[in-house]
């Protein structure tokens, strides 16, 4: 083990740590190796700021921007109807038509967007027909990932490989060199969701009424005591808050300070903020109740009532979407009902309520708001595009007119390479420019649709695949691997590789498991003397699918809280069919990828 080695695997170590410890935005700790690899000299400045310049990572801009063309047109909205039509009352028939539709377009789409928009959909046709949307979202969640393993522009994982082998002087994978192999155990994950895996997914039944259908999240909602308020001067226990309102008090806010010490005993004074978690039947009805005031982090820039619109006015939930402006900010920041109309009485993470003052919780994609306000007004925060709106309220499509244009842009792009008439990236710059001049995306809003975090991520790490293959790291690691695999052969320890990266990509970003175990694969191969290409390809295949945690990969992250489901879930449901496709991947990629 050489200086370099060492230091390349200390690097490596700490980026997988920050990874883990998850305080850090991603494109920050990519930007935070990128300067380590060159401040070390491990690559050269040149080569450190190669990454922005690579194919993948253009290739990788386009899609996002060719993905909002459909988004922006309605395309999925249709499509998503059409499934309605076909599901009929069939909870069966619609997951099925659901896996259909989201399979496809996930091979050529981005498919964060593509699960983005079909979860109001799946929730609005579930409630419709009665179906437990706990059994739809994630094997849609599932499948997406599935899905987009078809073809190279399927992911960013897939484009990043396959940059990164082309980087390194392993010649250019092409458009759907990786169809068969994924085509098979797509299909094998698929007959497990709609068996096995349907079994195993979770029953979360839904409720009756409209009010009741987010019966099952619980929140965290402030309540401002009224001067008539029956609670006055009463003690919590006396009031028996709990069993006759069905929330609990967590802190109390007097004259300006937070008591989080409660009890039962605590009197209950006029002007009090209670700090209560429950579910949001219970929240909505307290009103009337108790006289109890649901305050918003900013009350005073609450807007006025309009006239004629009191009895309108229903719950509903935003889910925060990725490359959202509201990310990374609070409430206060955001200054969020003067803003957008409506107040939060609520915020959900990763399925449960947070702990923390509303107005200081600094928003992530994935988090579920509870807001209140009219039909109108709720449509006009989704169509600001920076939130989007669970529920059955019809979501009108920006520019229908331009939908077919989309379509045939987004075929031709695909098209065009798969005839070798031009490389992938300049297929899809083509398309984002017909997007442009067509009318279907316009420059301005493609800024907003593409995912900047994971561009600088892409950018900033492909520096490390080449610091480890120039140092010889990625040599060292496949020759210690094989110590422990080699008993097992060659596909042993394909399966081993598929296994390693799946483990690995649940824990950090699917991208930076990628880079750093592409090289490692390469490696591998040479050292076993046979095609590294089937390692490649178990990297590429694995690293897009997460299926046992749900902050693996973001669509995991954005079915969590409208499915009502926990952790464990995940574990429960795709354990076994990550199991699968360990088995299926080592059967199947050398088949098509002869070592």
């Amino acid at each position: 083990m050489t200086g370099d080695i060492l230091l390349t695997l200390g690097i490596t170590a700490g980026a997988l740590g920050l990874f883990i410890w998850n305080r850090l935005r991603l494109d920050v700790i990519g930007l935070i190796v990128m300067a380590a690899l060159v401040l070390t000299r491990l690559v050269t400045v040149r080569e450190g700021v190669s990454g922005f310049a690579n194919e993948a990572l253009l290739t990788v801009a386009a899609m996002f921007v060719l993905s909002a063309g459909l988004v922006r047109t309605g395309a999925i909205e249709l499509l998503g109807r059409r499934v309605s039509r076909f599901a009929g009352k069939s909870p069966l028939r619609l997951l099925l038509a659901g896996l259909l539709l989201v399979i496809p377009l996930s091979a050529v789409v981005n498919n964060t967007p593509v699960v983005v928009v079909m979860i109001p959909l799946m929730l609005g046709i579930a409630r419709r027909i009665k179906a437990q949307p706990s059994k739809l979202l994630m094997p849609i969640s599932f499948a997406s990932q599935l899905g987009g393993t078809l073809t190279l522009i399927g992911t960013s994982t897939n484009l990043l490989v396959a940059g990164l082998v082309m980087e390194l002087g392993f010649g250019r994978i092409g458009l759907f060199d990786i169809t068969p192999p994924a085509l098979i155990l797509m299909a094998v994950g698929v007959l497990y969701l709609l068996t096995a895996g349907r079994w195993l997914t979770p029953v979360r039944e839904p409720a009756s009424d409209p009010l009741d259908a987010y019966e099952l999240r619980e929140y965290l909602t402030l309540l401002e005591v009224e001067a008539d308020s029956p609670l006055v001067g009463q003690s919590l226990g006396e009031s028996r808050f709990g069993s006759e309102y069905g929330l609990e008090v967590i802190a109390v806010d007097r004259d300006g300070q937070r008591h989080r010490r409660v009890r039962a005993s605590l009197v209950v004074h006029a002007g009090d903020i209670l700090l209560a978690r429950g579910k949001v039947a219970d929240i909505a009805r307290i009103r009337d109740v108790a006289h109890l005031r649901i305050v918003s982090p900013r009350p005073e820039a609450a807007a006025p009532e309009k006239e004629g619109q009191a009895d309108a006015v229903q719950m509903a939930e935003l889910i925060v979407p990725p490359r959202s402006r509201v990310v990374g900010r609070t409430l206060a920041q955001l200054e969020f009902r003067h803003r957008y109309g409506v107040p939060v009485l609520g915020i959900q993470r990763h399925g449960l309520a947070l702990l923390k003052r509303m107005k200081d919780v600094a928003l992530v994609p994935g988090d579920l708001l509870l807001v209140e306000g009219t039909r109108e007004e709720l449509l006009r925060v989704h169509e600001g595009r920076q939130l989007t709106l669970l529920g059955a309220v019809d979501l009108p499509a920006k520019r229908p007119r331009k939908l077919r244009l989309a379509v045939s842009i987004l075929g031709a792009v695909v098209l065009l390479p798969a005839f070798g008439v031009v490389p992938i990236m300049v297929s899809a710059l083509l398309g984002v420019i017909a997007m442009f001049l067509t009318g279907c995306v316009k420059p301005e809003e493609a800024y907003e649709d593409v995912d900047w975090m994971v561009l600088v991520l892409i950018g900033s790490l492909l520096p490390l695949g080449i610091a480890m293959r120039n140092t010889g790291t990625a040599d060292f690691i496949a020759t210690q691997l094989l110590e422990l695999t080699t008993p097992l052969g060659p596909v042993g320890t394909l399966a081993a590789f598929y296994l390693l990266t799946s483990l690995l990509t649940e824990v950090i970003s699917n991208n930076a498991a990628a880079v750093v175990l592409t090289p490692i694969a390469l490696a591998t191969g040479a050292e076993l003397g046979v095609s590294p290409m089937p390692f490649v390809i178990a990297v590429m295949l694995a690293a897009s699918n997460s299926f046992m945690t749900p902050i693996g990969y973001q669509t995991n992250t954005f079915v969590l809280g409208p499915g009502g489901y926990r952790f464990s879930d995940f574990l429960r449901v795709g354990g076994p069919l990550n199991l699968l496709m360990v088995i299926a991947a080592a059967l199947v990629i050398p088949r098509f990828f002869p070592f």
